[in-house]
């Protein structure tokens, strides 16, 4: 397993270009088992920062289309039987993004197809 070194990553961090596009890779429609690995955030901590957080992630709810759909997860922490924590209330945030499956990509863009229709009807074209 390799790892970094704190500064090692903050180096790498730093050097990132800061409009890189998010292109997380779907998750497979039916996969079974773990999504550990899998390209997702998790944020963890108070909601004013797991939605400050959220909020400077905002290109991800693209993702959120005829195509793909976001897995999100949005939770209070809770205690654990036989664990002290001291951040029960606290909140935690999983956000991945699946395929669709085909039954739901045909309805989808027929429901978006009539969407566009009204759209264009409305407008008097």
């Amino acid at each position: 397993m390799t790892r970094f070194t704190k500064k090692f990553a903050l180096d790498r961090w730093h050097a990132l270009p800061v409009d890189s596009p998010l292109n997380p890779q779907p998750i497979t429609y039916g996969h079974t088992g773990t999504t550990y690995g899998a390209d997702g955030i998790r944020i963890e901590g108070s909601q004013f920062f797991i939605d400050a957080v959220l909020g400077r992630l905002s290109d991800l709810l693209a993702f959120e289309n005829t195509e793909t759909r976001l897995g999100l997860s949005y939770q209070e922490v809770e205690p654990r039987k036989g664990r002290d924590n001291p951040f029960v209330g606290n909140w935690v945030c999983y956000v991945k993004v699946y395929e669709r499956g085909d039954q739901a990509k045909m309805v989808n863009a027929f429901v978006s197809g009539i969407r566009d229709r009204d759209t264009i009807v409305s407008a008097g074209y």
